[in-house]
């Protein structure tokens, strides 16, 4: 598939002309189709559905920019009315557009194809003539409950120092203020009172279906003003419940299917620097699947491992992998072996374990600062 970010800008006196001379069927068919894309109910995508394929070999051939793109394909609010941000799209013989945001089914799409501009285009190529527009309008999702899936870090004893929590959906969730349905109460049912950093939209992935809640760092950290007159979030030895209220309601206006409760042990604080040295690797190829186990000094941030973890052969080659948790202390990595017996793990210097910690910085110790290494860090294994 081709996709090509573009802001289109078309409008004015061309665009009315096109939507008063088009057509927009052949022989009876008709020539868009407008359906909200399966499994999200954040995007939608308007295709062409008659393009014939020698031509849409053609264009694919050409590997268009946006600019090109927009001169024949485009779509509008109206005839005169603001562009449509979004991507297009060569998929199974069809030209698509894919609105950037998410189309309101109050709103009508004026979509414009013009062979005449195509032509232009492909160099006298093609030599239809005739110019298709139609108004387009998307169908609402079908409203779905969210529900909690998955709740990181994985474990029964936190540190006491514990920087972040992560809560994965089921579906996106609307814009309402997070904190407004999250807290943490401890053994007797009391709220904590700030545990978190407000940010009133949320810390979202773009899909608005993983919530990173970001204890308080200033009183994380020992000695910093927050610290000293609030205290630190959690205690050592003590037990609290996170509770999400049910009330909560995901982009489609469902509440949440049920309320989510998860229990918290609050175990000794995890102060210092990670030291990869103290990992454990083990590999191993498995039906041609290569297969590293590593066992971590530190449990670690899951997501940020996701993308700051690689395997690097000895010709200097980058491995496409997956990356699977056991627990935050264990993790397999697997690869397409193709006979290299050595490798490499290469590690991101700002990587960090669940505290904050990296392998050159101890996060919460008073007195000492962030500095920033652009180290590679690496660790040499061979497969068994």
């Amino acid at each position: 598939m081709i996709h090509i970010k573009t802001n289109i800008k078309k409008g004015g006196l061309w665009s009315l002309l096109c939507f008063l001379l088009a057509v927009s069927t052949v022989n009876g068919q008709s020539f868009f189709t407008a359906k909200t894309l399966p499994q999200s109910d954040r995007y939608g995508t308007i295709t062409t559905r008659l393009v014939p394929e020698d031509i849409v070999r053609l264009i694919e051939e050409r590997n268009l920019n946006f600019d090109e793109w927009s001169s024949f394909f485009y779509v509008q609010t109206s005839p005169s009315g603001p562009a449509v941000l979004g991507a297009y799209g060569i998929e199974t013989n069809h030209l698509s557009f894919t609105p950037k945001f998410l189309p309101d089914p109050n709103i009508k799409y004026l979509v414009t194809f013009s062979y005449p501009k195509l032509a232009e285009l492909l160099s006298g190529q093609i030599e239809e003539t005739s110019i298709y527009s139609d108004v387009a309008s998307f169908e609402p999702p079908e409203a779905t409950q969210p529900e909690v899936i998955s709740f990181i870090p994985k474990l029964h004893d936190v540190p006491a120092n514990l920087l972040r929590f992560y809560v994965y959906f089921s579906a996106p969730m609307s814009l309402q203020n997070p904190y407004d349905f999250i807290t943490i109460e401890d053994k007797n049912g009391k709220a904590l009172v700030d545990p978190f950093v407000i940010v009133p939209e949320g810390l979202w992935n773009i899909d608005h279906t993983r919530l990173t809640l970001l204890l308080h760092p200033g009183r994380v950290k020992q000695g910093v003003g927050p610290n000293m007159t609030l205290g630190d979030v959690l205690l050592a030895g003590n037990s609290y419940t996170l509770k999400i209220d049910p009330a909560w309601k995901g982009s489609s206006g469902e509440p949440l299917k049920e309320a989510f409760t998860q229990t918290i042990n609050a175990t000794n604080p995890l102060r210092g620097a990670m030291n990869i040295n103290n990992w454990a690797l083990k590999a191993k190829v498995n039906n041609g699947i290569g297969i590293l186990t590593v066992v971590t000094d530190h449990p670690l941030d899951q997501p940020l491992a996701q993308r700051m973890l690689f395997l690097r052969n000895m010709e200097g080659q980058i491995l496409p992998v997956q990356i699977n948790f056991e627990n935050p202390e264990q993790l397999q990595i697997l690869w397409r072996h193709q006979g290299s017996q050595e490798l490499e793990l290469l590690i991101d210097p700002r990587l960090e374990d669940v505290c904050g910690n990296t392998p050159h910085y101890a996060f919460d110790l008073e007195g000492t600062e962030r500095t920033p290494s652009q180290e590679e860090l690496k660790i040499k294994f061979k497969i068994e």
